[in-house]
C-alpha cells in the first residue's frame, strides 16, 4: 500500500494554513483516519484522492505521482533523466527546414539528435531495403 509523502503533505497543509483536523472534515473522516493515511497504515480511494489534490491546489496526476513515489515515468532503474539540450547542436544538421510561407529557416527541435549512438546497425545491412516476401508470409498468415 503505498503512502503520502507525509514531510510533503504537511508542509503543503502549512503553506494553505490547514492543519490534518482540516483535511479530515474536508474529506469526512475522523482525524485518526487521516493519521493513519499519512502513516501508510490506510490505503486512499480516488475520490479522497481528488479532494485532497483539488484542496491542495496541484493536478490529481502530480497528486498521485507523490503519492507512489513514481515520478520517473518509463525511466529504467540507474538510467540517466533526459536533457532536451542533449541533441545535435545548432548548425551541425545537413538537413535544412524552409519554412514554406516566407522561405525562412525554422529552428532545430530538441528531438534532432537526441537518438545518436543508440543503435548499432552491423555492415551490409540494408535498412531502407524491402522485407523478404516469405517472412511476411509467415509472420502474418499463421
Amino acid at each position: 500500500m503505498s503512502s503520502i509523502n507525509r514531510e510533503w503533505f504537511v508542509d503543503q497543509l502549512k503553506k494553505k494554513r490547514m492543519n490534518q483536523s482540516d483535511i479530515a472534515r474536508a474529506l469526512g473522516l475522523d482525524k485518526s483516519a487521516v493519521s493513519r493515511l499519512l502513516s501508510g497504515k490506510r490505503g486512499l480511494n480516488a475520490h479522497e484522492q481528488d479532494k485532497i489534490a483539488h484542496i491542495l491546489g496541484i493536478s490529481v496526476e502530480e497528486f498521485a505521482a507523490l503519492r507512489t513515489g513514481d515520478q520517473g515515468g518509463f525511466a529504467e532503474r540507474g538510467q540517466a533523466p533526459f536533457d532536451t539540450g542533449s541533441g545535435v547542436k545548432r548548425g551541425r544538421l545537413a538537413v535544412v527546414v524552409k519554412d514554406t510561407d516566407d522561405d525562412q529557416d525554422l529552428p532545430d527541435h530538441p528531438i534532432w539528435g537526441s537518438m545518436a549512438g543508440t543503435i548499432t546497425v552491423m555492415p551490409g545491412v540494408d535498412l531502407t531495403a524491402p522485407m523478404e516476401f516469405e517472412w511476411g508470409q509467415t509472420l502474418y498468415n499463421e
